[in-house]
Order: C-alpha cells, then sequence, then structure tokens
C-alpha cells in the first residue's frame, strides 16, 4: 500500500510538489478545492452529528486523518470503518484547534500539517 502510484490529479500535483516541481503554494491552493476521504468510527449523519475522525498522537499533538483517495486507507478501516467525503477546506474548518492534520498515514505519498498550519492555510485560502 505505502508504494502506489497517484491514484488521483490532486495526488499526481501532491507527488510533483514533494519532488520540488510544483511550488507548495500551487499544490495547497488545488489541495483545500479538492475532496478527500475520512475515516470515521461511526456513522455520519448529513449535518455531520456522529463525526468520530480516525486521530493520530504525534508526539502529544492529535492529528485528523485524511487520505486523498479509498486507495490509500489500507488497514486503517480496522479502526474506524466508515468513510465520509469531504473537500479539504472544510476538514479544515472543521478540525479544532489545538489539532493537526495527517494525510495518507503510513504512505510515502503524504504529509502533516501542524496546528498552527491549519490556522495559516485557513488564513491564506479560506
Amino acid at each position: 500500500m505505502t508504494d502506489l502510484p497517484p491514484q488521483t490529479p490532486i495526488e499526481t500535483l501532491l507527488q510533483t510538489a514533494m519532488a520540488g516541481q510544483l511550488p507548495i503554494k500551487a499544490f495547497m491552493q488545488a489541495f483545500v478545492a479538492s475532496e478527500v476521504v475520512l475515516l470515521t468510527g461511526s456513522l455520519v449523519t448529513p449535518d455531520g452529528t456522529g463525526f468520530d475522525p480516525l486521530l493520530f498522537d504525534k508526539q502529544g499533538v492529535l492529528h485528523v486523518a485524511v487520505f486523498t483517495d479509498p486507495a490509500r486507507v489500507g488497514f486503517h478501516s480496522e479502526q474506524a470503518p466508515h468513510q465520509i467525503r469531504w473537500l479539504m477546506l472544510d476538514v479544515l474548518r472543521r478540525v479544532p484547534g489545538g489539532y493537526g492534520v495527517v494525510i495518507n498515514p503510513g504512505t510515502t505519498l503524504g504529509f502533516e500539517i501542524s496546528p498552527a498550519g491549519v490556522g495559516e492555510i485557513l488564513k491564506d485560502f479560506a
């Protein structure tokens, strides 16, 4: 699972940005407008009630797990069996203060956004 080639246009852009061939700002502009997959431990109603996201503890800071394609979920679905799709910008708006975001955890095509980074992205792109 960790070495899947890009599955979506946003993953192709991510790979290009990680290789230094695309400015991070250009990638982030496309990323916040893209649809992502989140895992949740319970069913989510249309108003968002019941959202119990998959979280990772990164050195004492909780991070919400986000996947750029269902193919990236892998074994994580054992911990949180339900999937929802949201625009990345909506995800960032819902991340609680003090939480970060981890994109495609456990894969080579991923990265982390610190809690401060979440705020910066919202300031720059929302």
